[in-house]
């Protein structure tokens, strides 16, 4: 018998052997072609349609699973579609869509390790950059324009002439620190020989003017200016019945003045029932600029964006703004800080109060301002602001029943974003179609989306996101922070660590559902989303064993962490509901853990809507 299995085995290591000398090689497996030829009929398709994003997308997906000769073929296909497109773009004076199609290309170039060519594409870029400032934006009201050039230069930030730009508007707004700031930027992006010339130097003079004791004493960045830009707003939603008696129904807010056309910035949640499709009764939004109830005027809703709890408001009338924007991102712990508000209607009320914490990651995307300041029903979209009166933040919302635990939406937030809220409607944002998970070593992927923007390139849970667009990131507000004012369609490239190795993707991002948690709930098994949703990555304990699972994992700070359970214990997932009414998650499961000694208990876990980990 032994020889018998010796003789057995020497035949099956030939055999082996044999075979993997042979093995047909992966882009020739029969498999592998049908997938090639599946996506290249639909990148065919997308270029014969004129369509450059869905090519792209097609041309990525070829790219990431199954590269070889054709591949380069495909990007010249690309790069004549891409000719095209910007003929028609420079006839309609579409210099917009000229900027995204040039900036997605110059990233699908230089991932094809043409670098002359890709260089090309960057002057290209920084030309029609230069072509929509001179163009598209002059026409627009300075803050807009100054929000669209923020913007700007998230697709190229070494574009020296755009922080120069900014510089100059923040001056004519008498705004020395914000021009300081951007001046810097300025300098470090020019040469030795530009900075000697006297523009800059002038503008460094302008601002050193404005910082002087003479200036600032009749600066009207003052606290009594910054209430006189403070207006009041109201929701009449018709009447409601209240004990048995018929009542107005009104909500009160503040709002505050940013542009002298008429637009003024305010809170979603005060006009969300004048928006919302749901929402059938009556609702009409109204301004009363002074103190006169009386004097009101009927305001359009010119954008809104129900993350960042933001709207944009306009009236027919011109009105004066004194609000100088200052830099959020200088505020410190203790600094002492003042809101403006209409608390239960009381007009242009002041409270003091210090920041508590600079970021409370309180909503979807980003961190917020806490603050001690006094705020009440009507405070709501009312402006905060240094001891300078220079705004910082956004009031928007209290903890009701908690005194002094309110929060505010930080001005450079609010900056970043304008444009989009002028741009009107819902403001839309794009993403990666991930979840991921902050550690001490970086940040991991540890969700994809199905059918979403993620699954195209193959990256893997596990990936370790190092850098997006060549930016480095050390947080998840840096990466959503640069895709996530981007309109999608979009190239944009991501570097990535996988097994200590280092590899850069293409990705062409999607649209970003309005509530991410939402949208995976609908979308997935419940036992894959309970990562994102409580952090808990599961393994089957017997595939014939439904919804039986062992935790593999704890997310760090998450919801199941933060009801002890742990590596090792049992679950099985009675169910998932989502309650809208209370935007409300809960799973049901029985759990069987050491900490308990392996007796079975049932558990109900709650998670809300506001996941900040999604890409």
């Amino acid at each position: 018998m032994g020889k018998k299995n010796a003789l057995i085995f020497i035949l099956l290591a030939f055999s082996f052997t044999f075979l993997s000398c042979v093995t047909t090689p992966l882009s020739e497996r029969p498999d592998v072609q049908k997938i090639d030829q599946q996506i290249i009929t639909e990148f065919d398709k997308a270029v014969e349609n004129g369509d450059f994003f869905a090519a792209s997308r097609s041309y990525i997906e070829f790219y990431s699973c199954c590269e070889d000769t054709r591949s380069s073929k495909m990007l010249l296909e690309l790069e004549d579609l891409y000719a095209k497109k910007i003929s028609e773009f420079t006839d309609s004076s579409d210099m917009l869509s000229a900027v995204e199609h040039t900036y997605s290309l110059a990233h699908m170039v230089e991932d094809h390790a043409d670098k002359e060519k890709a260089e090309k594409y960057r002057q290209k870029l920084s030309h029609y950059i230069r072509s929509f400032v001179e163009s598209d934006l002059s026409s627009k009201g300075e803050l807009e324009k100054i929000s669209w050039i923020l913007f700007l230069t998230g697709l190229a930030p070494d574009e020296a002439l755009l922080y120069r730009r900014l510089a100059e508007m923040f001056v004519e707004r008498k705004n020395p620190y914000l021009a300081q700031k951007y001046l810097d930027e300025y300098t470090k992006r020019t040469s030795a020989n530009e900075e000697s010339e006297k523009e800059p130097y002038s503008l460094e003079e302008k601002i050193a003017r404005m910082k002087s004791p003479e200036s600032e004493s009749g600066d009207k960045g003052t606290i009594e200016y910054s209430i006189q830009s403070s207006v009041k707003i109201m929701v009449d939603r018709g009447i409601k019945k209240e004990g048995g008696m018929t009542v107005p129904d009104q909500l009160v807010g503040t709002g505050v003045i940013i542009d002298e056309r008429g637009y003024i910035i305010t809170n979603y949640h005060i006009i969300e029932s004048s928006v919302d499709p749901r929402y059938e009764g009556y609702s009409r939004v109204y301004v009363i600029p002074g103190r006169d109830e009386t004097v009101r005027f009927a305001a359009k809703i010119v954008g809104y964006d129900s993350v960042f709890d933001l709207a944009l408001l306009k009236i027919e009338k011109e009105l004066e703004t004194y609000v100088k924007f200052g830099d959020s991102d200088l505020l410190r712990q203790g600094e002492k800080v003042m809101a403006i508000g209409n608390p239960l209607g009381l007009t242009n009320s002041v409270t003091s109060g210090i920041v508590s914490s600079v970021a409370r990651p309180f909503l979807q995307i980003g961190n917020i301002i806490q603050i001690d300041a006094a705020l009440n029903p009507g405070n709501s979209g009312g402006a905060l602001i240094n001891e300078n009166g220079y705004l910082v933040g956004i009031t928007f919302a209290g903890i009701e029943n908690f005194e002094n635990l309110n929060f505010a939406i930080p001005s450079n937030l609010l900056l970043s974003l304008l444009f989009r809220l002028y741009e009107g409607g819902p403001v839309q944002r794009s993403w990666f179609g991930c979840s991921v998970e902050k550690k001490e070593n970086g940040i991991f992927i540890d969700y994809i989306v199905p059918e979403g923007p993620a699954v195209p390139v193959r990256v893997q849970v596990g990936d370790e996101i190092i850098a997006v667009n060549g930016k480095q990131v050390e947080e998840v507000f840096d990466i959503q922070n640069i895709i996530s004012n981007l309109r999608s369609p979009i190239v944009v490239r991501l570097s990535l660590k996988r097994e200590e190795e280092v590899e850069h993707m293409l990705f062409t991002l999607g649209e970003r559902p309005e509530i991410p948690a939402l949208y995976v709930y609908e979308h997935d098994a419940s036992e894959n989303i309970i990562t994102p949703l409580y952090g808990i990555v599961l393994n089957s304990i017997d595939p014939t064993r439904k919804k039986q699972y062992q935790i593999e994992r704890v997310v760090k700070g998450s919801v199941a962490s933060s009801v002890g359970l742990s590596e090792g214990d049992q679950i099985r997932i009675r169910g998932l509901k989502f309650d809208k009414t209370y935007e409300v998650f809960s799973l049901v499961i029985e759990l069987k853990s050491k900490r308990f000694g392996y007796l079975k208990k049932n558990l109900v876990l709650y998670s809300y809507t506001g996941i900040n980990t999604f890409i």
